[in-house]
């Protein structure tokens, strides 16, 4: 496996009047804090965070999505990414994070 962690962040946006999109509930902002933060922590093992389009959970964002576990997150303040960071990341204390994790089978009403 190349990387151990591989974490996507949707940023993408939509035009005023269409569908929710994560860009535009501050997904970019929060991307570009936990890049910034993740270089700085020392982690001790090969991961990538980045951006990506749509990954079509727009209404349950900001949202992202970590392999190989395939998880998903809803990212929402600057406090999940310290605890995404911390907790995730970091020490793998799922019990810290899994107020965060966004089920397979959530989903919710398409605007």
């Amino acid at each position: 496996m190349f990387y151990e962690k591989h974490v996507f962040v949707c940023e993408n946006q939509r035009a005023p009047g269409e569908r929710v999109s994560c860009g535009n509930q501050g997904s970019i902002e929060l991307l570009k804090l936990l890049k910034q933060k993740a270089a700085k922590a020392g982690i001790e093992y090969k991961f990538r965070v980045q951006k990506s389009g749509c990954l079509d959970r727009c209404e349950l964002g900001p949202i992202q999505v970590s392999y190989p576990e395939g998880k998903w997150f809803a990212m929402k303040t600057e406090a999940d990414v310290e605890t995404i960071l911390e907790f995730y990341l970091k020490t793998n204390q799922p019990e810290k994070y899994n107020h965060l994790i966004v089920a397979d089978d959530a989903v919710a009403e398409k605007k």
